[in-house]
């Protein structure tokens, strides 16, 4: 009876994960919107096994969120 319910808890975990990304992706491609559930949810695995990726990617978001530089001004001729 034990062995039943650790299996069920080992099969179960990864196969609500893959569900959860799937109505997400499904989600996403309905709307036309991208949303990061899924890229949040890896996002806490890279912090763990991956620091590097993860303050990468932070590095890149807050590069996405700075504004644009100024036009040079034009030369007075």
């Amino acid at each position: 009876m034990d062995i039943l319910l650790v299996l069920s808890a080992v099969l179960g975990v990864p196969a609500l994960l893959a569900g959860l990304w799937y109505w997400s992706s499904r989600q996403n491609s309905r709307g036309n919107v991208r949303r990061g559930a899924t890229g949040g949810m890896l996002g806490v695995v890279d912090e763990i096994f991956r620091p590097e990726t993860h303050q990468a990617v932070q590095i890149q978001k807050i590069q996405h969120e700075l504004p644009a530089p100024a036009p040079a001004p034009k030369p007075k001729s």
